[in-house]
C-alpha cells in the first residue's frame, strides 16, 4: 500500500515537472532526474520484500522444525511410559515376547530402512492421536510419530534402546519413504527399567510396573531413511 501511494506521488510530480518545465531546456534533465529517483525506490522496495519473505520462510522451517522435534519427544516418551507398564498393559508390539534381544551379530531393529519405510511393520509403534494433539492448538502433525524399540544385551543385564520420529504438520514422504517436504525429525534414548518389589511373587520378570533407573538421549543425525 506504501508503495501505491509512493508511486502515484511520483507519477503526479513527474506530470507536474513536465508541465512547469515544459518547453524549457531544463525539463529533460528535471525528468531524468525523477526517473532515476523513480528507478531507485523501486529497487530497494522490490529488495525490501524479498528480504521480508526470506525471513519470512527461514522462521516458518524454524516453526516446522521445533515441531517435529517435540512430536519426536512425545514418541520417546509414549514408548517409554509403555515399558514401564506391567507386560500385560503394553500394546502387542512392544511386549515382551515381541521385543528380540540384538547382539554384536545382529542388525537392530531401527537401522533397517525396511522398519521405517512402507505400511505397516512388525517392529514400529505409531504413537496414538490423543497423545500427541492438543484440542488447543491447532497444529498437527502430517504424520503420526512413531517408534521402534530394541533390546540390546549387555554384560549387565539389558537396555532398551528406543528410536522415534516426529513429523511437522507439512510432511510429506515418497512411495519409498524419503522425505519430499516438510521436517523429520529422529531422536534416540538408551533407558534402563528397574521393576518394583511386590508382596507377593509375581508369575515373570515382568509383570509389575517400574521405573526408569537410567536415561540417556541422543539426536540421530544420519538415520536410516532421510
Amino acid at each position: 500500500m506504501k508503495n501505491s501511494f509512493l508511486f502515484l506521488f511520483l507519477f503526479r510530480t513527474i506530470n507536474f515537472v513536465i508541465q512547469r518545465r515544459r518547453g524549457s531546456l531544463q525539463s529533460g534533465a528535471s525528468l531524468i532526474i525523477v526517473l532515476i529517483m523513480l528507478g531507485v525506490i523501486a529497487l530497494t522496495s522490490a529488495a525490501t520484500l524479498r528480504n521480508a519473505s526470506s525471513n519470512e520462510r527461514v522462521s516458518n522451517n524454524l516453526r516446522m522444525q521445533v515441531l517435529a522435534q517435540e512430536y519426536a519427544e512425545a514418541a520417546l516418551r509414549y514408548c517409554e511410559s509403555q515399558l514401564t507398564l506391567a507386560d500385560v498393559s503394553r500394546v502387542d508390539v512392544l511386549k515382551e515376547s515381541n521385543l528380540l534381544a540384538a547382539s554384536g551379530l545382529t542388525t537392530p531393529a531401527w537401522q533397517n530402512r525396511g522398519t521405517w519405510s512402507g505400511g505397516s511393520s512388525a517392529a514400529r509403534v505409531s504413537v496414538p492421536e490423543v497423545f500427541v494433539v492438543s484440542s488447543e492448538s491447532a497444529f498437527k502433525p502430517g504424520k503420526m510419530p512413531d517408534c521402534v524399540v530394541d533390546k540390546q544385551t549387555m554384560d549387565s543385564g539389558f537396555v532398551y534402546v528406543i528410536t522415534a520420529r516426529g513429523f511437522s504438520s507439512d510432511y510429506a514422504a515418497d512411495a519409498r519413504g524419503f522425505t519430499v517436504a516438510g521436517s523429520v525429525v529422529w531422536l534416540q534414548t538408551l533407558v534402563s527399567i528397574q521393576r518394583s518389589v511386590v508382596a507377593d511373587p509375581v508369575t515373570g520378570p515382568h509383570d509389575s510396573t517400574a521405573t526408569l533407573a537410567d536415561r540417556t538421549w541422543r539426536r540421530i543425525l544420519n538415520p536410516p531413511v532421510f
